[in-house]
């Protein structure tokens, strides 16, 4: 078993450098199909760069250029290392944390079936498209949205009480 180990991972690795071809090379640095993949699902989600026209790949392949040269250019110009850049970079980053913890807190929310048939119940006159009522199952994605932002706000309202009880806050306007 140990000698089969080695031959295994060489398999594998193998197959995983041939998943991802090279499309192009922007001074010695490689741009490929996963490169390409990634641009993609950034740019349109659920289209897939393996399903473009060959004319669309060749376009997404310029772009994915253009932007490795633009990179290699920035990093000469040594912006990175200015004030200005670093206090711009500190604020992106603690705002991305903010965001991210805010989805996490999102994502612990639940909304029962039993919250959105009282919801809909409750606001049943209200739930009418073109002077007729939307069924249940109609609305049901849309309510559930509503009640977890609902509950989302309120927790983050008790969140802020308690962080503030628990904090020196001057306001000084």
């Amino acid at each position: 078993m140990l000698l089969r180990l080695p031959l295994i991972l060489a398999t594998a690795a193998t197959f995983a450098l041939a998943a991802s071809t090279t499309l192009a090379t922007v001074n010695g640095k490689a741009i490929t199909s996963k490169d390409a993949s990634a641009f993609m699902a950034k740019a349109i989600p659920g289209m897939s760069f393996d399903k473009l026209d060959a004319k669309m790949k060749r376009q997404i392949v310029d772009q994915l250029i253009n932007q490795t040269l633009i990179k290699d250019q920035v990093k000469k110009s040594g912006i990175q290392n200015t004030p200005q850049f670093k206090v711009a970079y500190a604020a992106l980053r603690d705002d991305l944390a903010v965001d991210m913890w805010m989805k996490q807190q999102m994502g612990k929310i639940s909304v029962s079936e039993k919250e959105t048939k009282e919801f809909y119940e409750a606001n049943k006159d209200k739930m009418k498209q073109a002077n007729k009522a939307v069924p249940y199952e109609k609305a049901k994605f849309e309510i559930t949205q509503f009640i977890k932002m609902e509950k989302f706000k309120a927790s983050m309202g008790k969140t802020t009480d308690a962080l503030r009880a628990s904090s020196k806050v001057e306001i000084k306007l």
